[in-house]
């Protein structure tokens, strides 16, 4: 064999074996974006105390009630009691007349027939977060976030979330 085909096949090995290595780059990490908002419940929350743990972040707006409160119910019914922030999509200056407390009883509500009163969703906190939800691109109220406890998002999910076994299986993605 003469060196140039020795050259040749040398190069079409190193090529085959940094095949896959060049031009791929690894998906880019989304951080959730810098908050801090008081809750319905007098609480400060922030990008530091959700620090540490995984999360839930549901866009909704006062207004929205489906599919915003099937959301909210559906991932109560996966997890009971899963840490949830409710954020609206309004912002802080459109006063609608709604008390974020309003609207958390409304959602609780959404569940209630007769003597029944369903589910109470008691530690989810609602309050203001237009911001966030501009700057990761949502505008559709009823948007759920999902949220690994170093804050990066691991799901973005648009629209109704109807399904328990799809809340499941975002909330393992952010919780691993």
């Amino acid at each position: 064999m003469d060196k140039s085909r020795i050259a040749f096949a040398v190069f079409l090995l190193m090529g085959v074996s940094l095949s896959g290595c060049l031009g791929e780059e690894e998906a880019e990490t989304q951080m959730f974006p810098a908050f801090s908002a008081v809750a319905d419940d007098t609480t400060q929350y922030d990008n530091a105390r959700m620090s540490g743990s995984p999360y839930i972040v549901l866009f909704s707006a006062e207004w929205c009630n489906n599919p915003c409160y099937t959301t909210m119910h559906t991932i109560w019914e996966a997890v009971p009691e899963l840490p949830v922030l409710v954020m609206s999509t309004d912002p802080v200056e459109n006063i609608s007349g709604v008390t974020l407390s309003d609207w958390h009883d409304s959602a609780d509500a959404h569940d209630d027939e007769d003597d029944d009163t369903g589910v109470s969703l008691t530690t989810y906190a609602f309050m203001k977060g237009s911001e966030p939800a501009a700057e990761l691109g949502i505008d559709t109220p009823g948007s759920v976030v999902f949220v690994n406890a170093q804050g990066e998002v691991t799901e973005i999910h648009e629209g109704r979330l109807d399904s328990v076994e799809d809340v499941l299986a975002k909330w393992d993605v952010a919780n691993a």
